[in-house]
């Protein structure tokens, strides 16, 4: 088919227009050809003036393949080792394997080497950069320049050149956008137009952004590119374009056709906004336009730049998705201050962006925490809401710390919805759990309210815990499971729960109070199914995950759990710190780090002053007495600072058992732990009554007869609250 033809049957256009192009796409050649170069000549000549003799690497290449398909590892290895080796750039590397029609051979080369040691891993580094360089053409300007001048020529040439603007995806839309824009001519209008729908998705986000700037017969042109597309994430950029005043009659009926064609369901500017923000929020895989590279492009109109004013930001690829769902919720509080939808979205995905980027963020003039603090508790417990269904921990963390400064009495715990605070008492991850405690004990609740009995048992255990990673062990033989818990304790894990089924090991996983890490074990189709049942248990759904492949399955597990940023894959016989290494990479995706003995340490101690909180406070919804046990425990076997601040809240808790065990302490210790030990132990017999029995008021006095200074002082007020008697003062005053 010719050009003529093939372009006009591939375009639906009303059959006057049609008419009318068949008679002036000869003339598409000229205009295309000459724009073309122009575009060239701006970014550095033709290829032939920058052509670089490749025949010494294609000659490489096609040693490495000859040798690896005959079986030759050393040859192989020394024929890769020089096409590595050679002074070229990714791009030229591709363009020998491509221009020598060497491609399908080397893939079948790099299949075949996965079997021969050394040259596995340099086929892999020739298959990365022959990737890379395949990219880096695709999208070179100068490159995107000549295929657009390609539809001009012979239908071989028109072939070529399409498929190299579907390569360059949405990089090839700015020079698109601007032969649209700048098009006189139908036939130009018509195969820009037609390369545009065939970039499909990749061209919506780039189109619809500049879309707003755009004169307004460039609009109408764009708005029916849109609607051929299909794709309905166009739909927010035309329903505002549609909505604005300034916006022509003509502009705004071509609107309503493509709203039509894409199955619009609302007209409403914020709401459609909203929902594609949401989206990308979510991190719908279609949104991400190159999932692989290391960044993606945030698009802007810049009347200042060339190719259709349209300029490419890079960020990481890592936030790509978050910035878009800022700028997308921007738009949508722009269309409605009072968007509250919009306001979570915009707060949520900015907390995210900053943990995501860490030291790498960029500062602004207000912080994420600043809009987070400043848009109320009611938008951050929707972000905690969003965070908790991502399942992402860091996020989670900061909605509750947020929530922790701006919410009090029984703000929390608000009827009338979802309170996910209240959730996030059952999260899989235990410092989750007692951030969330520790907010809603901060906030002093004067009602009672669904879960409040979890509080302080959390609490609680956060003083008994020792900091030390709990792990599960899921799936394979008693054998396999006794071998990976063998090298969890040497990696320094403690392992809690096993079982060949998740049932298995369900009830040891609530006694331990929750797990840090789960490891599953087994073939490609077991990790499959043991990775979705630890996804699916709100007991392990955020839980960082370590599947262990076999070294026959290894490419495909990898494969399989590529797009799950909470499973890390470890290959068996691995050597055995590089499984403590991806312990901790899991954690860190998951929740941001193992915890440590430090930060233990720090919650103990919050937890602690929270329950003290609780105890003075004498609150009617949170029961110290469930602590007891607990604190009784850690009175037992903690030491330094932590085991007065245990020793304060017994003072307060009111408890005979509390006392007693105060006392007993105070007995045993000595120095000025004895000293704060006997006041506590004092206080709590002023307030409830002496509690003592015999055998510790003969403890007691013995230590009275036995001591000086301070610590004499110190029993002496415990012998005192206690009530036992004045004549142990007595014989003291009269004795020797």
């Amino acid at each position: 088919m010719s050009l003529n033809a093939s372009l006009v049957s591939r375009v639906r256009l009303p059959l006057s227009a049609m008419l009318v192009a068949t008679a002036v796409l000869a003339a598409a050649p000229t205009l295309l050809a000459a724009s073309s170069a122009r575009v060239g000549a701006q970014d550095g000549g033709t290829p032939e003036a920058q052509a670089k003799d490749l025949s010494g690497v294609a000659k490489s290449v096609q040693d490495f393949i000859h040798y690896v398909l005959i079986g030759k590892a050393d040859l192989a290895q020394a024929a890769g080792e020089a096409v590595l080796g050679a002074s070229i750039s990714d791009a030229d590397l591709a363009e020998a394997v491509d221009g020598g029609d060497s491609a399908e051979r080397l893939s079948r080369a790099i299949s075949r080497s996965r079997a021969m040691g050394g040259v596995s891993d340099l086929a892999t580094r020739i298959e990365n950069r022959v990737e890379s360089g395949r990219r880096d053409l695709a999208r070179d300007p100068q490159r995107i320049a000549q295929a657009i001048a390609m539809l001009s020529k012979s239908q071989r040439e028109q072939h070529l050149g399409e498929e190299r603007l579907a390569a360059a995806g949405e990089h090839a839309v700015p020079q698109l956008l601007k032969f649209l824009v700048d098009a006189k001519d139908p036939a130009v209008e018509l195969a820009v137009t037609k390369n545009l729908i065939a970039i499909k998705r990749l061209a919506v986000a780039p189109l619809g952004l500049a879309l707003n700037s755009l004169d307004p017969m460039s609009q109408r042109k764009i708005v029916g590119v849109l609607a051929e597309i299909g794709w309905p994430t166009a739909l927010p950029f035309i329903v505002d374009l549609a909505a604005r005043p300034s916006t022509t009659v003509e502009v705004k009926a071509a609107c309503e056709a493509a709203y039509m064609q894409l199955g619009g369901k609302t007209r409403d500017v914020t709401a459609q906004y909203t929902a594609l923000a949401r989206k990308y929020f979510d991190r719908e895989s279609s949104l991400l336009p190159y999932a692989n590279d290391a960044v993606n492009n945030i698009w802007s109109h810049d009347d200042a730049s060339g190719f259709g004013h349209l300029v490419g930001a890079q960020v990481a690829t890592g936030v790509y998705c978050d910035v878009m769902a800022m700028a997308l919720a921007r738009r949508a509080l722009a269309a409605d201050a009072t968007n509250t939808g919009a306001l979570a979205i915009y707060v949520a995905a900015d907390l995210r962006r900053e943990n995501t980027l860490a030291s790498d963020a960029q500062p602004g003039r207000y912080s994420p925490q600043f809009f987070a603090t400043a848009s109320g508790p009611s938008i951050c417990s929707e972000v905690l809401s969003m965070a908790m269904d991502a399942k992402d921990t860091a996020l989670v963390r900061d909605a509750i710390s947020v929530l922790a400064q701006t919410a009090g009495g029984n703000a929390l715990v608000a009827t009338g919805g979802r309170t996910p605070i209240l959730e996030a008492l059952a999260y899989s991850d235990r410092r989750v759990r007692i951030d969330a405690a520790l907010a809603l004990a901060a906030s002093s609740p004067k009602q009672s309210f669904a879960g409040d009995f979890r509080i302080v048992p959390i609490l609680a255990n956060a003083i008994t815990d020792n900091g030390t990673t709990r792990a599960a062990v899921l799936g394979g033989t008693n054998d396999d499971r006794r071998a990976i818990s063998d090298q969890l304790t040497a990696a320094g894990f403690m392992p809690v729960a096993s079982g060949g089924r998740f049932e298995d090991l369900e009830n040891d996983v609530v006694k331990a109070e929750g797990v840090d890490i789960m490891i599953v074990r087994g073939s490609l189709e077991d990790l499959k199914a043991s990775v979705a049942r630890v996804h699916a248990s709100g007991l392990t759904a955020a839980s960082p995950i370590i599947a262990i492949a076999g070294a026959l399955e290894e490419t495909a597990v990898r494969r399989a759990f590529e797009g799950d940023r909470g499973v890390v894959v470890w290959t068996e016989g691995s050597p055995s710190e590089t499984f403590r290494n991806a312990a901790t990479l899991a954690m860190t995706v998951m929740s941001g780090s193992a915890m440590d003995d430090t930060e233990a340490a720090s919650y103990a101690a919050a937890a602690a002053y929270a329950l003290r909180e609780i105890s003075v406070g004498q609150s009617k919804v949170l029961a110290i007495a469930d602590a007891e046990p607990a604190l009784l425990r850690a009175l037992a076997t903690k030491q330094g600072d932590l085991r007065l601040m245990v020793a304060d809240v017994l003072a307060h808790s009111g408890s005979d058992q509390a006392q007693r065990a105060l006392i007993d302490a105070a007995l045993a210790a000595t120095g000025t732990e004895q000293v704060a030990l006997c006041d506590f132990a004092a206080h709590a017999a002023r307030s409830t009554g002496a509690k003592a029995d015999d055998r510790q008021l003969t403890a007691l006095r013995q230590l009275i007869a036995t001591s000086e200074g301070a610590n004499a002082d110190s029993a002496g007020r415990l012998y005192g609250a206690l009530d036992a008697g004045t004549a142990q003062a007595v014989q003291l005053i009269t004795g020797p």
